[in-house]
């Protein structure tokens, strides 16, 4: 008597996985079309026909990808999921949102939630995967899970195989943002915000030392002030700079949020920007076009972004090829915060 052929014996044969030959069978996914003819010519050569029922029960997707940010309200945050869910919508996936609250106890809850609702990818931003100095504890947790689930990090800094990393140039977006100012005559040029245990900050503040090198210019330590990324902390670390004897004719802000508050408190300050003082945000969220003056600032190029996101995770889940890594230009938005001194 022969024995049956099952759906394990033909992903054996052809070299996949039993859920690549699950996605064939149902086209609940796309799959490479040289993938498809391989595990097409294994099934054709067992004539083999799964059971519908069964079928149904033991490989159906959730089509459903997991995204877990720390903050909703941040309008980047915000801009990026509006961009994703626009394309996953394109791929027939829906996006299920865990909003951290800053926490990284709660993207452990996040997890532990996606896990339960059987995501078929994660997208991560912030949180763990930017912090300098991440625990044991934290990074095995989001590595145990991109271990069993597709898992793409967005600007993060958490290096491991079994996840992809898309992010922007923003070390080219600092570059941007000084040749501009420098272009203006600017040659005393600070940074304002931050964390000092973030990523963020210690690589844009190195990306500001290296652009103003090219110029032959260094930074003044004193001009680097981070307090942390809202507005509030923009307002702190502009009061700080002008306690200083000497400031800067020239600050760019570590986001947006940040540059808002400087702008606040120089208005409190009957500073005038730019004739007293050039600003330039980071990241271009909405509120930069309506701000007083509006903002010039450094785009993350968010369509780019956020297509390339979910292209990469949804390969991922397909099991194609994808680039470890994953770079996305930024572009220097010009308005009306600087000027030529």
């Amino acid at each position: 008597m022969s024995t049956k052929i099952t759906i394990y014996d033909i992903a054996r044969e052809a070299e996949v996985s039993v859920a690549t030959v699950s996605r064939i069978l149902t086209g609940s996914a796309p799959v490479s079309p040289e993938t498809k003819q391989r595990v097409e010519a294994v099934l054709q050569k067992h004539k083999f026909r799964p059971n519908k029922l069964a079928r149904n029960l033991s490989y159906q997707r959730s089509m459903m990808l997991g995204v877990i940010l720390p903050d909703i309200t941040n309008p980047y945050f915000s801009t990026i999921f509006a961009e994703m869910q626009r394309d996953a919508l394109a791929s027939d996936y829906s996006l299920l949102l865990f909003n951290a609250m800053n926490s990284l106890e709660l993207e452990s809850e996040g997890l532990a939630y996606l896990s339960r609702h059987q995501v078929d990818g994660l997208i991560f931003m912030g949180g763990r995967v930017n912090e300098i100095t991440l625990s044991d504890r934290y990074r095995a947790e989001l590595v145990d899970f991109a271990a069993k689930v597709p898992t793409v990090i967005v600007n993060g800094g958490i290096q491991s195989d079994l996840v992809s990393i898309v992010q922007t140039d923003e070390r080219g977006g600092i570059a941007q943002a000084v040749d501009y100012l420098t272009g203006l005559g600017h040659t005393q040029i600070g940074m304002l915000g931050g964390s000092a245990h973030i990523t963020v900050t210690r690589d844009r503040q190195a990306a500001l030392r290296a652009a103003l090198a090219e110029h032959g210019l260094t930074v003044c330590d004193e001009w680097l002030i981070a307090d942390s990324f809202s507005i509030e902390s923009g307002e702190v670390c502009l009061e700080r700079l002008l306690q200083l004897p000497e400031q800067p004719t020239a600050v760019i802000c570590i986001n947006d949020l940040v540059a808002l508050g400087v702008l606040k408190a120089a208005r409190h300050h009957q500073l005038d920007v730019p004739k007293q003082l050039s600003v330039v945000g980071f990241d271009d969220i909405y509120l930069t076009a309506v701000s007083a003056p509006e903002l010039t600032t450094v785009s993350h190029n968010y369509a780019a972004l956020g297509s390339t996101i979910i292209d990469t995770i949804v390969k991922r889940i397909n099991e194609e090829s994808v680039p470890a890594s994953v770079l996305i230009d930024m572009e220097l938005v010009v308005r009306d915060s600087c000027r030529r001194v």
